[in-house]
């Protein structure tokens, strides 16, 4: 009967819940603390430990920094264990890195972090501690743009065909490569050059390509431009140098990389040099078929010249830049879309490019790329990506600007076919 009652007992008895294990701890960390300077880049480690053990890595992100840009670049979050309070905790680092794009103060916002259960669905919030740095503009640095600061910068071009040695011809067209390197500095990070021409030429500019590693929170960022200089009349040119400052942390001094420019000679079409006297009916035949020869023999570089010349120009041009952009929505890929969405942007017409900035459609896709690249935001899928693609794809020039450069012709068009005007 003991035993019995003993069991009833046990029956009635409100079952022992298991203790919650409690919330976790989130540590932010900043480096360095002090002597930052503008463009320099500032380590930001969210540390989140669960007590005993953790069901699944939470999900962290830091909301935007004024006057500043936050990454986050796609690495393995490293797993940490310590001991706390006689209590064990495990848990996880999540790197991200803050530059600077004014002097002062820059206040860092708390990290936000989502708690997963075992499936990966939120079960909870967290918050870390916000921080501040204070920021200063070194001498001799323009603050006004990116800041370029490293212990290590690297810049060179290259020039193709080489103009010292080629024999240009009005229509020809030289290709400048520039390829910039630089310790702790993302790609995305570096300022864009502004590359000009002298009258009588013109030049188109290619989306640069962009490689970023990072490793342990060490970043190393390498950028390559391309630019076009399309000759349009005979004469000398002189294309101009371009310049890459910056700020070297190792000696604390400003520098720049030189990349000089270069004298361009294109010769005018030689002309004839006597002339001939279409007096018989037999000579004037013969220059007839002459001269269909020439153009039989000449006529094919022309077409290629122009059918060149064509599609640089619409390479150049916003319809290209609207293709490409679309291309890189298709994937998903945050980076490489805010480089074709800006680069779109920046080859429409300003009355265009202001009702751009007012669409409903576009601002809203464009923020949130903007925060799931910077900081602030959710990820950026492929989702995210249809649907900026169909606000682009849907939306309409009022300068016609876009639409007025098409496809390029065919090499060799039908007689008779007009080609489309890109002007």
């Amino acid at each position: 009967m003991r035993w019995l009652s003993l069991l009833v007992l046990l029956a009635l008895s409100p079952p022992v819940l298991a203790q919650p294990a409690g919330p976790p701890l989130v540590r932010t960390t900043v480096k360095p603390t002090e002597g930052v300077v503008v463009g320099q880049a500032v380590a930001i480690d969210v540390s989140v430990l669960f007590p005993d053990e953790m069901a699944r890595p939470p999900l962290v992100s830091l909301p935007e920094a004024a006057g500043a840009q936050i990454f986050r670049f796609e690495s393995q979050a490293l797993t940490i264990r310590d001991r706390i309070d006689g209590r064990d905790y495990v848990g996880q680092v999540f790197e991200f890195v803050l530059f600077p794009r004014r002097g002062g103060a820059i206040d860092i916002p708390a990290a936000k972090v989502t708690l997963l259960d075992r499936g990966g669905n939120p079960v909870g919030a967290a918050e870390g501690n916000s921080s501040r740095v204070a920021v200063s503009v070194p001498p001799g640095i323009d603050a006004s743009g990116p800041v370029l600061v490293s212990d290590k910068v690297e810049a060179r071009q290259e020039w193709s065909p080489d103009p010292a040695k080629a024999k240009l011809a009005p229509g020809s067209a030289v290709v400048r490569t520039i390829r910039r390197q630089a310790e702790g500095v993302p790609a995305l990070a570096m300022a864009d050059f502004a590359f000009t021409a002298p009258e009588g030429a013109r030049v188109y500019v290619d989306p640069p390509v962009v490689e970023d590693h990072t490793n342990r929170g060490e970043v190393a960022g390498t950028r390559t431009d391309k630019a076009t200089y399309v000759f349009e009349r005979a004469g000398s040119f002189d294309l101009p140098a371009l310049a890459q400052p910056w700020w070297s942390l190792a000696s604390k001094q400003a520098r720049t990389e030189a990349l000089p420019g270069v004298a361009v000679t294109v010769a005018a079409a030689s002309a004839a040099r006597g002339r001939l006297r279409l007096e018989p009916s037999w000579v004037a035949g013969s220059l007839v078929a002459l001269g269909g020869l020439a153009l039989i023999a000449t006529g094919g570089p022309l077409l290629v010249r122009v059918w060149r010349s064509r599609r640089e120009e619409y390479r150049a041009s916003a319809a290209f830049a609207r293709r490409q952009l679309l291309k890189a929505a298709g994937t998903g890929n945050p980076a490489l879309t805010y480089r074709a969405l800006m680069e779109w942007r920046a080859r429409l017409a300003p009355v265009d490019r202001a009702d751009a900035d007012r669409d409903p459609a576009l601002a809203a896709s464009g923020g949130r790329l903007g925060q799931a690249l910077f900081g602030g935001g959710r990820d950026w899928d492929e989702k995210d990506g249809a649907a900026l693609a169909r606000a682009v794809a849907g939306w309409r020039f009022r300068t016609g600007f876009d639409a007025s450069v098409g496809p390029l012709p065919p090499l060799n068009p039908a007689v008779g076919e007009s080609a489309t005007s890109t002007t």
